[in-house]
């Protein structure tokens, strides 16, 4: 019997099968390079035909080495199609209409362009639905694309300036089907959020708020097996944390205190509506950001460069390192693993993934971006009320986008 994972439509063999196939059909040619055993990082690398661009279509899996290997593909393909199709989807519209919707107000990024003059602005449209009040949104495509800024719609005079350093790809993701690659695209979104809360609160504004940290022993069997092999594939010893949001749908960081990159505390992260499916994508993830820095020479060197970028802002120096110090060990809290719910078809999944976000008050907008005849899909989500403090993980010059205790 082949075995589904949550929030997949097919089995893993399946949705290898479905890759390769659009693959072949596009004549593109792949290579793939695995890093770690038994949990590692694969890279795809994509041999575009009749391209002269030289510009390399790169995805990066995690996990065991199947599923490291068919997401590495998956995400090759969301990488070299996510921004082409973002850009058809883009079209001008009046500055002043797409500023002054309710969903934008209060949004950091846009209140930076708010005296910039513009006449048009390229935006996506997002149809709207129940959970976002029955809304439609038009969202600016560089928030999403960040390509965009760098190349903008002929008609578009809108002067990004600094608010491009917002712009972020988050809430782009490929899968089997539209309703597989919503749920990824929005989870990505929920992920990001609560992790830009989580660093802002911990390392930017030391809030007073308890750092939650999963007990080993309170992890299901399963959970704790990745956790072993992880620690193993690292050399050095694992915490999880629970970096939920005020949306109820987990969000965990998998931190390792006594191993760095260039001096850099990497995370991983996961979000998912089953808990230890959310812990082990955070954990795989981890062990993605080490391996692959062990096995490809420069991107060591991305981190310190990172790290060089912010020398001259100690508090967001913090927040790329997230070193912890001693005020922040003093509010960690031992926490119990929380139980994962029963099982949901995708669709039901899906419905209830916006109607928390809508409830939570941060409404969340899906879109099909592609889909091929053999039903690989490209969806992105967009949230207007994410927090994008997460950038400064990258070693983006940005500050948080809302204030917290």
């Amino acid at each position: 019997m082949k075995i589904i994972a949550p929030e997949r439509t097919l089995s893993l063999q399946d949705a290898e099968s479905a890759i390769d196939q659009y693959f072949s059909s596009e004549g593109i040619d792949l290579t793939l390079r695995r890093y770690g055993s038994p949990l590692s990082s694969t890279v795809a690398t994509l041999h575009l035909p009749h391209d002269s661009s030289g510009i390399e279509c790169v995805g990066c899996g995690k996990g065991y080495e199947a599923e490291a290997r068919v997401g590495a593909k998956y995400e090759a393909y969301e990488h070299y199609m996510g921004p082409l199709r973002l850009r058809k989807h883009s079209a001008l519209h009046c500055f002043g209409s797409v500023i002054s919707q309710p969903a934008l107000q209060n949004i950091l990024p846009m209140q930076m362009l708010r005296h910039s003059g513009a006449s048009q602005i390229a935006v996506l449209t997002f149809e709207a639905h129940e959970a976002s009040g029955g809304m439609e949104l038009l969202y600016p495509s560089f928030l999403i694309n960040h390509q965009y800024a760098n190349e903008s719609i002929p008609g578009d005079d809108t002067d990004y300036g600094s608010a491009r350093r917002y712009s972020c790809g988050t809430g782009v993701a490929a899968g089997v089907g539209f309703t597989e690659a919503a749920i990824h695209a929005a989870s990505e979104v929920i992920e990001r959020h609560g992790i830009g809360r989580f660093i802002a609160q911990h390392f930017f504004y030391d809030s007073k708020e308890p750092i939650r940290k999963i007990t080993h022993a309170s992890m299901p069997e399963q959970l704790l097996q990745t956790v072993r092999d992880a620690e193993i594939a690292i050399g050095a010893s694992i915490e999880v944390f629970d970096a939920t949001s005020q949306i109820p749908y987990p969000v965990f960081i998998a931190y390792c205190p006594d191993k760095t990159i260039a001096d850099i505390h990497v995370v991983g992260g996961g979000c998912s509506l089953y808990p230890s499916h959310a812990a082990a994508r955070a954990i795989k993830e981890l062990v993605q950001q080490y391996k692959v820095a062990e096995g490809v020479e420069h991107v060591s060197q991305e981190w310190a460069n990172a790290k060089n970028n912010l020398a001259q802002h100690p508090r967001l120096l913090r927040c790329l390192r997230m070193a912890f110090n001693a005020l922040q060990c003093a509010k960690i809290v031992p926490c119990p693993m929380p139980h994962d719910p029963k099982k949901m078809p995708l669709n039901q999944h899906l419905s209830h993934l916006q109607s928390e976000c809508f409830k939570a008050n941060h409404p969340i907008w899906i879109k099909e971006l592609h889909s091929s005849t053999n039903q690989v899909s490209l969806a992105c989500a967009v949230m207007p009320k994410m927090e994008r403090f997460s950038i400064v993980s990258l070693g983006g010059k940005v500050v948080p986008c809302y204030k917290y205790e």
